[in-house]
């Protein structure tokens, strides 16, 4: 074997191994379970969001990734109000699975924001190319700020992400979305701080309630898929 061919050997061999890390951060939804899940917990009326969520990404799976951003943006927005845990869950942080959203049909911030996460990984996006973020979101014109969630989209690590909302329809760049001041992000697998391309820790071993809402989604359905 020359060099040039075993040089090409082994990049091929990465590639693949690239992508088989890259399907195994995937999670995908099992919506027959799903829906189950709902109509058990909350009646068959609250499981007609997840035909509704299935069909949309059905539709949305050959789309190019702007569009499936903008899609599932779309989706959330029209089908849950946005509303505090106090007054949903009547507790002062409490992060819902899927199945909960839609149960209530109701949820905050972070609700939203982990609903999205995991359509997006189903469509088939990286989820290292995806983040949750804190950040403090400034009040109007005020210097005051409030504690909110958002997801982003980052297509390098180092690029301006896109920004999912719950309280924006439009999808910006975070660089206009100059509200917005980021506390630190994470994934499924870690956590970042503001600016920085490599990942801090593991977000799990963090994050008690971000190991406990992927602990409950397993039981609805929704887990990591080789």
């Amino acid at each position: 074997m020359t060099f040039h061919l075993f040089v090409s050997s082994c990049l091929a061999f990465i590639a693949l191994l690239q992508a088989t890390q890259q399907i195994k951060s995937h999670f995908i939804i099992e919506f027959p379970r799903l829906e189950r899940e709902v109509t058990e917990k909350f009646g068959a009326d609250k499981a007609l969001h997840v035909g509704a969520l299935e069909d949309t990404l059905n539709l949305l799976e050959n789309k190019s990734i702007h569009e499936q951003l903008l899609g599932v943006n779309a989706f959330f927005d029209e089908h849950i109000q946005y509303a505090t845990d106090d007054i949903v869950f009547k507790e002062k942080d409490y992060w819902a699975t899927p199945s909960e959203l839609f149960g209530h049909s109701r949820g905050d911030c972070e609700d939203y924001a982990i609903a999205k996460y995991i359509a997006l990984l189903h469509l088939g996006i990286d989820s290292a190319k995806l983040r949750l973020i804190y950040v403090k979101a400034k009040i109007g014109r005020s210097r005051v700020t409030q504690a909110h969630m958002v997801l982003g989209y980052y297509d390098s690590p180092s690029s301006d992400p896109l920004v999912l909302d719950s309280l924006v329809s439009n999808v910006l760049p975070g660089s206009q979305r100059t509200d917005l001041i980021p506390v630190f992000s994470f994934n499924d697998s870690g956590i970042w701080q503001p600016g920085q391309k490599t990942q801090v820790s593991s977000s799990t071993s963090r994050l008690s309630r971000w190991r406990d809402v992927i602990e409950r989604m397993k039981k609805e359905g929704i887990s990591r898929r080789s």
